[in-house]
């Protein structure tokens, strides 16, 4: 969730809570003195409802304000649920009143003559007052709880809720006492508020909880969420996904099964859209999505082998695939080890690979390794440059290489240099190709251009041929 909808959806709840405690204080004072007025017990029992409600819009005021402070080191995943805690807390004071209301009105059932009471026109407008204003604020709380995931505000709708039907509930009560003379009628009305009480507190507790205990019901977030990314390109499906709610938020965490052999920009990429879209449709959303790799049908023989060489941090080149005489499959590579790395080290990481390539590849029969060290960076060479016409004849070399290859367009750049660390000679040129040559073409004459050097000036011990189509800049 961004902080903007945060700062938004707390600023609602705040105002909606403060709203709520002025009309909790006024309707507190009517129904109390109504109550002592009266000797009503069903009255008394909505006041006690009211002095309830007081205490648990306050600890809603604490809850909002707690529940949408950002993470810290001590809260890894935000304050959210201290909104549930404060909720279950709620319920479990209201289940209390609930019990001292039925126990109240049953005494006085079994006992009514050490009871009056006195019914007049006041205790009427309470009630209607206290039945418009209760369902005006559980309305108004409830949509502002659920736009903003407040447990605590949703369980003070739900009492304003049970406020108003208790309304209806003790008014039915004394208008049979007022009219029809039933001195028992207000204390079953009693009984009636305190019963309803009940179930709603424990439905709405038993919400509390399930939020404390990370249980999840709502499967059409869930199946929204697994279509919306299995349809972006690049996702081969989901892992795993998994979802909670604390307070504000909704935690979503995702395994993203993606091709294995795609580089990690494209995998990071294709991570980035799976959270964009989400988020665009649940923007309560914290998400933590992660890569699955997955090998699919069209993978070559050529990615598996380069996958299982970089998994043991070993890079492969000069990778080539054959059939024998028999018809099976062989396979030659190089691999490339750390500098300084040891021979016997360097053999038995290679047998390993060797073995997971068998495993992942069994139509390979044969495999064939060539292990080298990988060029280091930690000692670089001086190259000193010198004049060309002291070792080769640079005319004859051009000549050379035109007349054996139909491909040359022209021969440029021909600079030769000595390792001052061990006098080794290094040639290197540039040579024009005939442009609509494939880039296999291209290669094997580079190749043959080295070799055809090689043969002719023995002393120069390496070769560098820098191909490039014809006109090139």
């Amino acid at each position: 969730m961004t902080q903007h909808h945060h700062s938004l959806y707390q600023a609602k709840a705040l105002r909606a809570a403060w709203i709520s405690v002025v009309v909790t204080i006024i309707l507190l004072a009517l129904k109390l003195t109504a109550g002592l007025m009266s000797g009503s017990l069903a009255m008394l029992s909505l006041a006690s409802e009211s002095a309830l409600d007081l205490f648990s819009v306050l600890l809603s005021l604490i809850a909002v304000r707690v529940s949408y402070m950002p993470a810290d080191d001590d809260h890894q995943y935000g304050h959210g649920k201290f909104d549930s805690l404060v909720s279950l807390f709620q319920c479990i004071a209201l289940l209390g009143v609930s019990v001292w209301i039925f126990l109240e009105g049953f005494g006085r059932i079994t006992s009514p003559e050490h009871h009056q009471v006195t019914i007049d026109g006041f205790v009427f407008v309470v009630l209607i007052v206290s039945l418009l204003l209760d369902s005006w604020r559980s309305y108004t709380l409830h949509h502002t709880g659920k736009e903003a995931h407040s447990k605590a505000l949703q369980t003070d709708a739900m009492h304003f809720l049970i406020d108003g039907l208790s309304n209806v509930i003790v008014l039915g009560g004394i208008a049979v006492f007022y009219f029809f003379h039933i001195a028992s009628a207000d204390s079953y009305a009693a009984l009636g508020v305190s019963a309803f009480v009940a179930f709603l507190s424990i439905k709405q507790g038993k919400n509390a909880v399930d939020t404390l205990t990370d249980r999840f019901n709502s499967s059409a977030e869930y199946i929204e969420i697994k279509k919306q990314l299995e349809i972006i390109d690049g996702v081969l499906g989901t892992k795993r996904l998994r979802m909670r709610r604390a307070g504000p938020s909704l935690f979503i965490e995702c395994g993203i099964e993606i091709n294995r052999v795609l580089p990690f920009a494209s995998v990071q990429y294709i991570i980035g859209v799976c959270e964009d879209t989400i988020i665009h449709s649940f923007t309560d959303a914290e998400i933590n999505f992660y890569p699955v790799p997955i090998k699919t049908s069209s993978e070559s023989a050529f990615e598996t082998i380069k996958l299982i060489a970089s998994e043991y941090g070993v890079l492969p080149h000069n990778i080539e695939l054959a059939r024998d005489h028999a018809n099976e499959l062989t396979l030659d590579l190089h691999l490339e080890f750390r500098p300084h790395s040891s021979f016997e080290e360097a053999h038995t990481l290679s047998s390993k690979i060797e073995e997971r390539i068998h495993h992942d590849l069994p139509s390979i029969k044969l495999i064939v390794v060539h292990l080298e060290e990988e060029r280091s960076d930690e000692l670089l060479h001086t190259i000193e440059k010198l004049d060309v016409h002291s070792e080769v004849e640079t005319t004859a070399l051009e000549s050379l290489i035109k007349s054996q290859f139909k491909e040359v367009r022209l021969v440029k750049d021909i600079e030769l240099f000595r390792n001052e660390t061990n006098s080794d000679l290094k040639l290197t040129s540039v040579v024009e190709l005939d442009r609509t040559l494939s880039l296999f073409a291209a290669h094997e004459v580079s190749t043959l251009i080295e070799n055809t050097i090689r043969k002719t000036y023995p002393h120069i011990n390496r070769i560098v041929i820098h191909v490039e189509p014809e006109g090139a800049s």
